[in-house]
């Protein structure tokens, strides 16, 4: 990830696209910081690369301590699990993660290859190898289906996405590196649209591309550029109750948002000035209304409520 120190403000996103006489800032909704996250009884959070919520806590992917993190809503430490290693619970390098309806929590374990299983108390359950026609490949994110019945994984090695049984079973799986559509470059994190259609970030290519549960391609979001509506590093992408597209944009940093229909409507905005994103990777937003950001190079989790 890069930083772009002061970044480019709102008003020059407006202004780099037409003659200054025409030119107007783009549209923005603003958004209240709630709380900061950036460690607990375990310790400091180093690295937090995704978060992911339920109706009772917030977890966070813990990267760089190689584990998660779990606090409840108000920000409030509750537990940490795992630490560096290949055994049960332990992680090596975790990049995303999901809070599956069926009460399960989901881990890509990058470094170990596989995607692990935990209750909501922390405890393990099971893991499964990452393992696609192409041999075993290195995860970057998981979401589970609406009935808990399919896990879905991005493959950062293989550039495809992968769906298994709750077994671990491969059963089937697209994409495959290039530019057209259905293929990617280093595909990032997921998200489940309410219609079920599943949100991919596709980082390289500066996209997210939307596809049906059995994998036919639906639409794109995004292209490559700085303007609003453009993509130049998207990591995390999330999906409100009304099926509007929420993406980060790590180099920007900023999260835009579009309609289902892939179309550009505004950018969040920090409301009371002083304010700004930094480094934003996965994000999340909850049946509360509140958007969760990892920033991941100021080692903290954000989290903001959203306006109507």
């Amino acid at each position: 990830m890069v930083k772009t120190g002061a970044g480019l403000s709102l008003l020059v996103w407006g202004m780099l696209a037409l003659p200054l006489s025409l030119a107007a800032p783009p549209a923005t909704h603003d958004m209240k910081l709630i709380l900061e996250i950036t460690g607990g009884g375990a310790g400091p959070l180093s690295l937090p690369s995704d978060v992911a919520v339920d109706e009772q806590q917030i977890y966070i992917v813990d990267g760089g301590n190689h584990r998660l993190m779990v606090f409840d809503h108000d920000g409030k430490y509750r537990f940490a699990v795992g630490g560096e290693g290949d055994g049960p619970g332990q992680f090596n390098g975790p990049l995303g993660i999901d809070a599956g309806s069926d009460g399960r929590i989901y881990v890509a374990d990058r470094g170990n290859q596989r995607i692990q299983i935990l209750s909501k108390q922390g405890e393990f359950l099971k893991s499964f190898k990452v393992k696609s026609s192409d041999g075993l490949v290195t995860p970057v994110d998981v979401a589970v289906d609406r009935e808990g019945k399919e896990i879905y994984v991005t493959g950062n090695s293989n550039h495809k996405v992968m769906v298994f049984s709750r077994e671990g079973k491969l059963q089937r799986e697209w994409g495959g590196s290039g530019l057209d559509p259905g293929n990617f470059r280093y595909p990032g994190s997921l998200s489940f649209l309410p219609d079920q259609r599943l949100a991919v970030v596709d980082i390289l290519n500066t996209r997210v591309q939307l596809f049906e549960p059995a994998g036919q391609f639906s639409i794109e979001v995004g292209a490559w550029g700085v303007l609003p509506g453009q993509l130049f590093r998207p990591k995390g992408v999330a999906v409100d109750g009304q099926g509007r597209i929420y993406v980060s944009d790590s180099y920007m940093n900023v999260v835009q948002v579009f309609s289902d229909t892939g179309n550009f409507q505004h950018l969040l905005h920090i409301s009371g000035g002083g304010r700004k994103l930094e480094s934003p990777a996965g994000i999340a937003i909850g049946s509360d209304q509140r958007l969760y950001v990892a920033e991941m190079l100021e080692h903290r989790v954000s989290v903001f409520a959203l306006g109507q």
